[in-house]
């Protein structure tokens, strides 16, 4: 297979079904997905947090998917998953892997090489599991204090440092041999909708998407990036067709980010099932057969077989009937095998379940983890001067998102839930004393906005309160004239850690605001130590 000729060789069934990327439930290699591989003759498999028991158990199931495309005469598959670090991130540290901070964390440590340190390591891990691509680095520009989806996910507000942080990024990922996919194009940061459930719409003309949203995506093309991940999302300045995605949209695929910008590798979906498509009346395999006919060359699926088959005979017939050309295909079939045999995937080296977990969840790549973690969280305020919190014993507030806190701050803990009612907070307020420090940490206030009643309740006890963003660092915007405040740019294992040894004394304030909260702290804030200390 490794001489594989492009479209010659393949029949047209086998054409389009290398386009398809699927979805699968379960944890080992099911009757199901191995007809897909072997009947439908699919292109690839993305991989989900309820795929994953293990490192052998992983390992094993990427080691089967692979044989049995071998043997059953096709192509290696790209075999994918959504490990950003941070808030999406399918293989965790309970299961045996290394978790790595967000990406904003990475921006906040003020550090290019860090980016390539963490993908460097996450790549590793990849490559070391049988997994070859990674839906990754998000190049969108979260400059939106509203935006519900990308948050933490983006490196920065900054469109320059995205691109820095998101090329630096993508080619440490892929020096490891792991495509790397960025997206969300043309840019997922400005929206107030998540189009997981809903179709957002982004109305900046043109010359503000160049000048932002698009500018990490030109500087990633630029460094070779393997493959871009189009958003289910509206830009009128770019197709001005009424409710129109860009993932549908052949003026964003194929005028602007081919044409226009020059792109010659992958085109990928988001997953053709989320909100945002199946609001608007596009259901699976409608939408799959028209974002190909704009232009992309990878389409993205949920676990449902039986819409993988209709989105396959869809496409299928619209090539034999003349709908979509025969060339439309084979342009997006050369591009698929060429990216194939440029990472050695065509026909895949195969890997040795049985030694991958000596090389995932390693004590070294943990360690590096950490200490990333905590170059990042972010002193912005302490005029009380109640930080580091080595001579007290503070009291935690701990929501679901902030669980383990305050067992790594040795401190008093006060469990409450991420929505807490009126009688919990006069509850909570009723239990303090004066003289403890209050450590509470907010994530997603928008959506939670009960927890802005309880820190206000809080100051009312004259304590000393240490509000901490654990998710977003604009969660701090209704907290402004607080004394104490706190960024962690994220709430996993690594973050958690490394905020408790910030503000604990264990480690020095670091981090940088890599984002700019309106009408209190600029890109770039940070306190370098804590207040009084040298």
């Amino acid at each position: 297979m490794t001489d594989f000729a492009p479209e010659l060789r393949l029949t047209l069934e086998q054409k389009v079904g290398q386009t398809l990327m699927i979805a699968f439930e379960g944890t080992a290699l099911t009757p199901a997905l191995q007809q897909m591989i072997v009947d439908k003759h699919i292109g690839g498999v993305v991989l989900f947090e309820g795929n994953v028991e293990s490192p052998r158990q992983l390992a094993q199931l990427t080691f089967d998917i692979q044989r049995t495309a071998k043997e059953s005469g096709h192509p290696g598959l790209f075999v994918a998953i959504d490990q950003e670090g941070g808030l999406v991130t399918r293989l965790r540290e309970a299961r045996g892997f290394t978790e790595f901070p967000s990406a904003m964390a990475v921006a906040a440590t003020n550090d290019v090489e860090n980016a390539s340190l963490i993908a460097g390591m996450m790549g590793s891990e990849l490559s070391a599991l049988g997994l070859n691509t990674n839906f990754a680095p998000v190049l969108d520009v979260n400059n939106n204090p509203a935006n519900p989806v990308i948050g933490i996910r983006a490196f920065s507000s900054d469109p320059y440092r995205v691109a820095d942080y998101g090329a630096v990024f993508a080619a440490a990922l892929q020096g490891q041999n792991i495509l790397a996919i960025g997206k969300h194009f043309p840019g997922h940061g400005d929206t107030t909708l998540d189009s997981h459930t809903a179709l957002p719409t982004v109305a900046h003309n043109r010359a503000h998407l160049e000048a932002v949203e698009l500018l990490p995506f030109k500087a990633c093309l630029t460094a070779d990036i393997a493959g871009i991940m189009s958003a289910h999302i509206t830009f009128p300045a770019i197709d001005p067709t009424p409710g129109r995605p860009a993932t549908l949209s052949t003026h964003a695929l194929t005028k602007l980010l081919r044409e226009e910008m020059g792109f010659e590798g992958l085109v990928c979906t988001d997953s053709l099932e989320m909100g945002a498509l199946a609001a608007s009346g596009y259901p699976q395999p409608l939408a799959a057969a028209m974002a190909f006919e704009a232009g992309a060359d990878l389409l993205l699926f949920n676990a449902n077989h039986a819409e993988h088959r209709q989105a396959f005979d869809l496409i299928l017939s619209k090539v034999q009937n003349g709908e979509i050309p025969g060339q439309r295909l084979d342009d997006s079939l050369r591009r698929l095998l060429t990216t194939k045999k440029k990472f050695g995937l065509i026909d895949p080296k195969p890997i040795h379940p049985g030694t991958a977990a000596a090389h995932v969840g390693t004590s070294d790549h943990r360690a590096r983890s950490r200490r990333i973690a905590a170059q990042a969280i972010t002193l912005l305020r302490d005029d009380v001067k109640v930080l580091p919190l080595v001579s007290t014993h503070p009291v935690v507030i701990e929501t679901p998102t902030a669980a383990g806190l305050a067992e790594r701050l040795g401190a008093t803990l006060i469990p409450i839930g991420e929505q807490p009612t009126h009688a919990e907070i006069i509850s909570i307020v009723a239990a303090l004393r004066s003289d403890q420090p209050i450590v509470v940490g907010v994530a997603d206030v928008l959506a939670h906005p009960q927890q802005v009643a309880l820190v206000n309740a809080l100051m009312e006890t004259k304590a000393p309160v240490i509000v901490v963003g654990l998710h977003n660092p604009y969660d701090l915007l209704p907290f402004a004239r607080l004394p104490t405040l706190v960024a962690a740019y994220g709430a996993n294992e690594p973050a958690l850690e490394a905020l408790a040894r910030v503000l604990s004394g264990r480690a020095r304030p670091q981090g940088r605001l890599p984002v700019t909260l309106p009408s209190l702290y600029h890109i770039g804030y940070g306190l370098s130590n804590f207040v009084g200390q040298s």
